[in-house]
């Protein structure tokens, strides 16, 4: 083989080089990364190093990628990709940096593989991790009408999903049965604070707790998958993210059932003040999931101010009698423009900067309600909030869908 610069210069180079491109899409899958942005990434790094055509085809479940560097000369390899993985903004980052910086400039195959190895070692700190589970889960129940002493609960309880991701998730084969597991035992615990401690608003402790577990990104991304015509992931990551976040409402429902306590649900007000609560825990919300999702120090500002310009935008839009699919889609797309700026400033994914700031939009009420009236054969309230759960969803992803067309129309005009 007489590749650009030699950089592949036999079949054993060939095959390592292959092997990287699944290891970086797979990576930057599991990290969570999108499948258009994965298949671009690749193609590019395969031209970057001399290859005459790069076929990528990546859905949520394999990646199937034939590399053909000379006339008759290809290698075709495949990796189905068993495990989900966590969102972690760091090594999404450095991957498509590594990416950026190869298609310019090529590097050995051997250093390539050093690099991609170095970068799949790292792990992001469980103390950061946790924490921000713990400011998400706590700032959640007061954003979603909770006082001081449910959020304190709901951080006690989170500290249970902290134990049971550390400890009892490895014994699991299934990410389901996990889930359902450990939203389980975490329902008992806070159902029996509140048989203690009565008076406690359980629905939106669970609520607060849930907005840490629920797949509330992946369900935007399928519905993204969608919109950009990708039909087999979008039903894939559909299908996988429903599932989860169903068996995470009905594990919280499975404890309200065991133990029978008084749900009191907490009263609805839109005063001055709880506006106030509101904007302030949807931007302390956002830093838990800038921890969560391991985001840069140098990012996170950036990120919690969008989270609160998110809630206020679309506070701003409801009080001026806009729906809620409307309002979310004009949010999202403010909010997508806001990250498209900063992320050309600061030369980060848009997607990263977005889909953080948007956490304030994701419907995890609907969806532990949506459960609840299943439980309770409230059919009504099951219709109304999958409606409003599916309004949400859509109007971030189509919010966002439009941003990124505009970003690439905008990028044609200039080349």
């Amino acid at each position: 083989m007489d590749t650009q610069k030699n950089y592949i210069a036999n079949q054993q180079d060939a095959d390592i080089f292959v092997r990287q491109l699944l290891n970086i899409g797979e990576a930057m899958y599991q990290s969570g990364g999108e499948i258009s942005r994965i298949e671009n990434s690749l193609h590019r790094l395969g031209k970057a190093y001399g290859a005459l055509h790069v076929n990528v085809y990546a859905i949520t479940s394999s990646i199937l990628i034939t590399v053909e560097f000379a006339e008759n000369e290809s290698v075709t390899q495949n990796r189905r990709i068993t495990c989900r993985g966590s969102f972690d903004c760091v090594k999404m980052e450095k991957l498509n940096q590594l990416c950026r910086d190869c298609a310019v400039c090529p590097i050995p195959v051997s250093q390539l593989r050093g690099q991609v190895l170095y970068i799949l070692a790292e792990k992001p700190g469980l103390r950061k991790f946790y924490l921000g589970q713990l400011i998400a889960a706590t700032t959640f129940t007061l954003f979603f009408g909770g006082n001081c002493a449910d959020a304190l609960v709901a951080g006690i309880a989170v500290l249970v999903i902290c134990m049971m991701q550390k400890w009892v998730h490895p014994v699991f084969s299934t990410e389901l049965f996990f889930n359902v597991t450990c939203s389980f035992l975490t329902g008992i615990v806070v159902n029996l604070i509140n048989l203690v401690v009565p008076g406690l608003h359980v629905n939106q402790i669970l609520i607060g707790d849930i907005m840490v577990l629920i797949p509330g990104i992946p369900i935007t991304n399928s519905i993204r998958y969608i919109l950009s015509g990708d039909l087999i992931s979008s039903f894939e990551k559909l299908m996988d993210s429903l599932m989860q976040a169903f068996g995470i409402a009905a594990g919280f429902m499975l404890s309200l059932l065991l133990v029978k306590g008084n749900i009191v649900d907490a009263a609805v007000s839109h005063g001055a003040l709880e506006r106030m609560i509101q904007l302030t825990a949807a931007a302390l919300g956002t830093l838990g999931f800038c921890l969560i999702f391991n985001l840069r120090k140098k990012y996170i500002a950036v990120s919690t101010v969008g989270g609160f310009l998110c809630w206020g935008i679309f506070l701003l839009f409801q009080g001026q009698g806009w729906s809620i699919f409307v309002s979310t889609l004009v949010t999202a797309v403010l909010v997508g423009m806001y990250g498209e700026l900063f992320a050309y400033l600061l030369k980060v994914p848009t997607t990263i900067l977005f889909t953080l700031a948007c956490v304030p939009l994701i419907p995890g009420k609907n969806l532990y309600y949506s459960v609840l009236a299943i439980i309770s054969s409230d059919w009504t309230a099951f219709k109304n909030n999958i409606v409003l759960l599916i309004l949400y969803a859509v109007g971030i992803a189509l919010g966002l869908a439009m941003v990124v067309e505009l970003e690439q129309i905008i990028k044609k005009g200039r080349g």
